[in-house]
């Protein structure tokens, strides 16, 4: 195969705020694309590197990402272009001969090149090669062998990209070992647990030094809102105030009173397994809330988010064509599948195969008989299309800043051409008030990174107070 043989137009015709982006990538050796869920960073990058292959200034490019998103790079790329992509995957020969390939584009997600580091080191050596991230957030924790691996293999790439429309997951440290595996250090520093220190998001006087690291992340990315560069529907959101009753809330008191006395047993004691104990409970608490059913299965009372859910569904479904329904938890997912049998619901959680979840999508998407998509976030939330529904309910929320954002962008995405209803169901009174604040607090400071003024920068303030207030009332450091 040679440079001279390939067709490096591409098939279809980027919009302008993908031109932008583009370019950008192509002039940019260190690329950071932060665009928001829904543009289209995958065509991007896509155009980019095969315009830098139709100029020579790479042979070929490597991309990895999570598991789940493989394949549907394959597809993108055979959609966009007429270049060749290749999966790495399989064993013995098979894996060799895709290796060997000559391919345009190679394929593989985070965890093969950490299992496989040598062979992709030597991969990458082999020609001028571009390496791109997808979710890079994957690589957020510098620490861990996918980090070490792709922080390895990378020394030898000649153009790097990182895309993810949430680079900041949890906390601003996020974003460090992203600009290291572009520019090792050149931008924020060599040193993770510094950096970590400095931008601490509950030290003193942190706003100011935010204000620094925004201008520096703003200076060294490119990032583009929906509302900025696109007509799309509304995005309308909705709280549902839900009253928990009877055994129910027996269940939930009982929990929450065993966990303030342990908390508060527990202070000043710094303990690993202490530690977990609390997470543990938090956890338990959020499934009470949610389904007490999940900590006891012979639970047999009412279940108020779970009986509020059928005759929600009922309204949605008489003004809405399609509609998912997200739970962290897959013995919810069953369960709720189970209860809206009328409506032939579809399931996406860990348990169901790549090839099986594409299938699913293509009935949901393609399909007219399957109205209902129950799904996990942490399954679910990346690289898919789900624009036939136009309202997404939450179950359940965990402390996931990116299951949240990225999973309602699903419905909320180009394709779009109906307003998207986001219903969150909140038991009053309990742990999901506190994951609401948590929520509240990481989206703000992430945004307030992104694009800092007087007003978010006050809202930073309040919802850290709030949260201290909450974290105060269970009578423990945040944990």
């Amino acid at each position: 195969m040679t440079r001279t043989a390939q067709d490096f137009t591409p098939r279809t015709r980027p919009l302008p705020h993908q031109r932008e982006a583009i370019e950008y990538v192509v002039e940019n050796r260190a690329a950071a694309l932060f665009d928001e869920q829904g543009l289209g960073k995958t065509k991007i990058i896509i155009d980019a590197f095969a315009q830098l292959m139709s100029s020579g200034q790479i042979d070929a490019a490597l991309v990895i990402a999570p598991m789940g998103l493989v394949f549907n790079w394959e597809a993108e790329i055979g959609k966009h272009s007429n270049l060749v992509p290749v999966v790495l995957r399989g064993t013995g020969r098979t894996r060799k001969y895709r290796f060997l390939s000559g391919a345009n584009f190679y394929i593989a997600n985070y965890e093969a090149v950490s299992s496989r580091r040598e062979i992709f080191r030597k991969l990458v050596q082999t020609r001028r090669f571009a390496i791109a991230l997808d979710e890079a957030t994957r690589i957020k924790d510098p620490s861990t062998e996918t980090a070490q691996a792709i922080f390895d293999i990378s020394e030898s790439a000649v153009h790097r990209a990182i895309m993810t429309g949430t680079p900041i997951a949890n906390r601003p440290v996020d974003i460090w070992a992203q600009y290291y595996f572009l520019d090792r250090g050149k931008l924020l520093g060599t040193d993770h647990a510094a950096f970590a220190c400095r931008y601490d998001p509950d030290s003193e006087g942190v706003e100011d030094r935010l204000e620094d690291l925004s201008s520096l992340v703003r200076a060294n990315s490119i990032r583009r809102l929906k509302n900025d560069v696109l007509e799309l529907p509304d995005k309308l959101f909705i709280d549902h105030e839900i009253r928990l009753a009877g055994a129910q809330k027996t269940m939930y008191d009982s929990c929450a009173q065993d966990l303030i006395v342990e908390l508060r047993s527990a202070a000043g004691v710094v303990e690993l397994r202490e530690v977990d104990n609390i997470l543990e409970r938090l956890l338990r608490l959020v499934q009470i809330a949610s389904n007490p059913g999940l900590i006891d299965f012979q639970f047999a009372g009412p279940i108020a988010k779970l009986d509020y859910l059928d005759t929600l569904c009922d309204e949605l479904l008489g003004s809405h064509e399609k509609l998912i329904i997200w739970s962290g938890f897959v013995d919810n997912i069953e369960t709720v599948v189970g209860r809206l049998h009328r409506y032939n619901p579809l399931r996406i959680h860990g348990g169901v195969g790549i090839d099986e979840r594409a299938q699913v999508v293509r009935a949901f998407q393609e399909g007219s008989s399957c109205r209902v998509l129950v799904a996990n976030p942490a399954a679910a939330r990346e690289g898919l299309t789900l624009t036939r529904a136009s309202a997404a309910i939450y179950l359940d929320r965990g402390f996931n800043l990116v299951d949240y954002l990225q999973s309602q962008d699903r419905i909320h995405r180009i394709g779009q051409t109906r307003q998207c209803e986001i219903h969150k169901l909140v038991a009053v009174g309990t742990v999901d008030e506190y994951v609401d604040a948590v929520i509240e607090l990481k989206q703000s400071i992430a945004e307030f990174v992104y694009r800092p003024d007087v007003g978010r920068r006050e809202q930073v303030i309040q919802l850290r107070d709030e949260k201290a207030e909450i974290l105060r009332f269970l009578g423990e450091a945040e944990t």
